[in-house]
């Protein structure tokens, strides 16, 4: 490393630390002082606008100042200080610089955030999932899972999504999670392993968020999860509230719950349960017998992203709707912001995509994202379509994944994964999916572009089609 470069991160550090620290007994005038400090440690203009518009909401009481002195006052140290410095600090400030150093040399952004599976196993057996289908012997190796983590370090990612299956079930999380005590993990949980143990490591470790998965009311999650499994998430988060763990929930959200899973009763009891963030998904016709069957309609897509726009203006949650929030990242991020690694170590675009060209086995992950041509022929279309409500690769432009596999001939990851591009039921599904979404959104997209909305997300879109931006 260069020594003047070493010697700045190290003050850098430091100041950051020293200002961190004092937050916790921070109040809106020293989180807004905080914005500011950051925007100037921040090299890429783009950021420095998003940090910006953060401000701006700081400044007239948006609802996010509560929350922001909620998560400084209300957690264990341990995981406040982790949060702080880990994701914030390395992640977001710090790890930028490296970013930017393999876009100038590979020309193009390295992934914000790996999605590792490094088990497909569950302990549940959840109605239109594929994770039952796996056993033990397909688990990663640990020293596989480093591995991951120590060359995502080297290309700026210290922010690592875990997925499953049910991660807890994975044995050596914890000593990888202490092996990697300057990186974050957000962890996606059923939350019905969760016992004191598991929350006492989570505490001494400090370097994890929980996204509990939950369906709605205790009817619904019961009705999809088994009998008596929502008894076990409110207990769950109950426990992450108590030991000040930084959590949250997530939704798959499918035509029986959207309506009650974005209700204010619903989300009053999230926050009372002590969630910080609530993830959105949509349901994905993915796996072995993929079927259109539970998705939302269309209609209720929309109802979900203007019930997400009232839920973001009066409560004090963080909510991110994946779908939706799509014109924020300029579409579809699959392969470009992030990538998923499944337990035997197959490298996608995304968790939902079960297809691949390589293995972490047998190559490097900056090779993988340089050579791929599964990956380079999906980022070179991003985003898919001028709607950018519509980015999703599977459900809102179908034929794009078809070309896709044709073109690069990725082999498939889970049995069963090629009937989403060869099988004529599932596709013409899709393709009238696809086709209705099309027609509800349009006139949104319309309307808040005729308002000056997404100004940036356009401009980015003509560039890349320009060439002045490769992803």
């Amino acid at each position: 490393m260069d020594f003047l470069k070493m010697v700045k991160d190290f003050f850098k550090k430091q100041a950051i630390k020293r200002f961190i620290t004092y937050l916790a007994y921070a109040n809106k005038k020293n989180i807004i002082r905080l914005t500011k400090f950051v925007e100037k440690m921040t090299p890429l203009p783009e950021d420095k606008e998003r940090i910006r518009i953060v401000r701006r909401y700081f400044e007239q009481d948006h609802p996010s100042v509560k929350y922001a002195l909620k998560v400084l006052h209300d957690l264990h140290p341990n995981c406040r200080d982790k949060f702080s410095v880990n994701f914030i600090l390395n992640h977001l400030l710090i790890a930028n610089g490296v970013r930017e150093k393999f876009r100038v040399e590979e020309g193009f952004q390295p992934p914000m955030t790996i999605l590792v599976s490094p088990t497909m196993r569950c302990n549940l057996r959840c109605t239109g999932c594929y994770a039952s289908e796996y056993g033990k012997e397909q688990d990663m190796e640990p020293e596989l899972f480093n591995k991951i983590i120590k060359e995502g370090k080297e290309i700026g990612c210290y922010f690592y999504t875990i997925l499953g299956g049910e991660p807890f079930l994975y044995k050596p999380l914890f000593e990888i999670m202490k092996e990697h005590n300057d990186a974050y993990f957000q962890i996606f949980t059923n939350a019905t392993l969760i016992d004191e143990a598991i929350l006492k490591n989570l505490t001494r470790l400090g370097n994890a968020a929980i996204m509990t998965s939950v369906e709605g009311s205790e009817e619904e999650t019961d009705a999809r999860r088994g009998k008596g499994v929502y008894q076990k998430i409110m207990e769950a988060m109950d426990g992450l509230r108590s030991a000040g763990i930084l959590s949250g929930f997530s939704v798959c959200v499918t035509k029986n719950n959207v309506e009650s899973v974005t209700s204010d009763r619903f989300i009053d009891l999230m926050i009372e349960k002590g969630a910080y963030i609530g993830w959105y998904f949509l349901y994905m016709p993915v796996g072995r017998n993929p079927s259109t069957e539970l998705m939302p309609t269309p209609q209720q897509r929309l109802y979900l992203k203007q019930r997400r726009d009232y839920i973001r203006d009066n409560k004090p949650i963080f909510i991110i709707d994946f779908w939706n929030d799509a014109p924020f990242v300029r579409g579809c991020i699959a392969g470009r912001q992030f990538i998923h690694i499944n337990s035997k170590g197959d490298i996608e675009p995304c968790i939902f995509m079960h297809f691949a060209t390589h293995n972490i086995k047998n190559t490097g992950l900056r090779e993988v994202l340089k050579s791929s041509p599964f990956f380079k022929f999906i980022k070179n279309l991003q985003p898919y379509n001028d709607n950018l409500y519509l980015p999703c690769t599977i459900i809102d432009n179908p034929d794009v994944l078809r070309s896709a596999v044709k073109t690069t001939r990725p082999y498939p990851t889970h049995e069963g994964a090629e009937s989403i591009v060869n099988d004529s039921g599932i596709c013409l599904d899709l393709d009238r999916y696809s086709q209705e979404v099309g027609m509800v959104y349009k006139e949104v997209w319309n309307e808040e572009v005729l308002k000056g909305m997404w100004k940036t997300a356009i401009k980015e879109t003509q560039e890349k089609r320009a060439g002045k931006i490769k992803d």
